[in-house]
């Protein structure tokens, strides 16, 4: 006889939630944290001294005054980020045990936290100097991210360190924050046998040190790819982002995430940034990406540019390493890669208006309560403080 009767269980727990480790503002300058509310303004001044030469000078003999000129710059708390979802009754009287807002609470709080990490990291692309393939042997980068391996591994810890002391920074407080898979290619060599990705050490993203310096491991850097078009994009075929995937069409129809084939490869580009830039929004050349897949790009804080004929560059903040792919005949990927941050701690500064903020707010005609949390910021770096880290532009394996 067979079994039709089974006992149901109800696991009184809720399924874990998996948040990224925040490591922000572990590297960030909070020097103005005390001082500032939500819409104020910091202003610094910073001296040009270039134009001040040393000469010779002669007994009574007029001197060269060189000039000294100066400009303002300025932090501003703007970064203003906020999540809201409802919370019904009786869905917590039937949840028993379990308490829905304050788990629901916590992980949105995460959320914000997350996203004020992301956009901190993403100052990274604000540093004095790029740092790629090319400075792994020269003084100069060529544009080329670092693939990582026996060979360059060494060479980009130590020449990092060269590329820094050559703008006259102290070299103190240093710090490297990657990605894992950068992390676990470090870790394979000697020059990483001061890493350990297991047990205290990974603590908070820190992850041992490397050459004297720090190493944090994040996945909230910011990644970004290059779409190279070789001609014309093909009817059907396809590009992928995270997951997100865009079809090229000749005639656009009503499937979400279509894209229209314009006259040219230039066009096709310009219609695709313009989807991915507004991903919720139909148009004449683009048809709104579903629920699901608009929330993926949004979590990425993603801007795609049409940056020449041929090229379209998409940059997510948070992202770290970007999964992407193809079906097209004459369009590929031809970058993917991450910007790792090396260089001094407090080269960026950060200030938090308002710690994660959360508010209830009672619907007046129903049982429902609104939850509203809020995070208020401001991130900057200055002149000074792009001096003190380097961009190192990491390619993805």
């Amino acid at each position: 006889m067979a079994l039709t009767d089974f006992r149901e269980y109800f696991d009184p727990t809720y399924q874990e939630i998996l948040q990224k480790t925040l490591v922000g503002k572990k590297i960030a300058n909070t020097r103005f944290q005390s001082d500032l509310k939500s819409g104020d303004t910091v202003n610094r001044m910073a001296l040009d001294l270039s134009a001040v030469i040393v000469r010779d000078i002669t007994a009574l003999t007029d001197r060269t005054i060189d000039p000294i000129t100066d400009t303002q710059d300025t932090l501003t708390i703007n970064f203003k980020k906020g999540v809201s979802f409802p919370l019904y009754n009786l869905e917590k009287i039937q949840a028993g045990s379990l308490n829905p807002g304050e788990e629901a609470g916590r992980n949105t709080a995460l959320k914000l936290a997350t996203a004020l990490d992301a956009f901190i990291l993403a100052e990274t692309v604000n540093a004095w100097a790029v740092f790629d393939t090319g400075n792994l042997t020269t003084t100069d980068a060529n544009g080329t991210p670092i693939t990582l391996s026996s060979t360059t591994v060494p060479q980009m810890v130590t020449m990092t360190e060269a590329k820094l002391r050559s703008n006259n920074v102290e070299m103190t407080n240093l710090c490297w924050v990657i990605d894992p898979f950068a992390f676990a290619q470090i870790a394979q060599f000697p020059i990483g046998k001061e890493l350990n990705n297991s047990g205290t050490t990974f603590k908070n993203g820190y992850t041992g040190n490397v050459l004297g310096s720090e190493v944090y491991v994040s996945n909230n850097l910011t990644g970004e790819a290059t779409l190279l078009s070789a001609g014309v994009f093909v009817d059907t075929q396809t590009i992928t982002i995270n997951g997100v995937v865009l079809t090229t069409m000749t005639t656009l129809g009503a499937t979400a995430g279509n894209v229209l084939i314009g006259a040219n490869a230039a066009a096709t580009i310009t219609n695709l940034a313009a989807l991915l830039n507004a991903p919720g929004t139909t148009t004449a050349q683009g048809v709104a990406l579903s629920a699901a897949n608009q929330a993926k790009i949004a979590a990425l804080y993603l801007t795609a540019t049409a940056t020449s004929a041929t090229v379209l560059t998409i940059v997510a903040k948070g992202s770290s390493k970007l999964t992407l792919a193809e079906t097209q005949t004459n369009v590929s990927w031809s970058t993917n890669f991450v910007h790792a941050y090396y260089g001094m701690k407090g080269g960026i500064d950060v200030v938090v208006q308002e710690e994660v903020d959360m508010v209830m707010l009672q619907e007046p005609k129903q049982r429902t309560v609104n939850i509203l949390a809020d995070i208020v910021a401001g991130i900057k770096t200055f002149a000074d403080g792009s001096q003190k880290f380097l961009d190192v532009k990491i390619a993805n394996a």
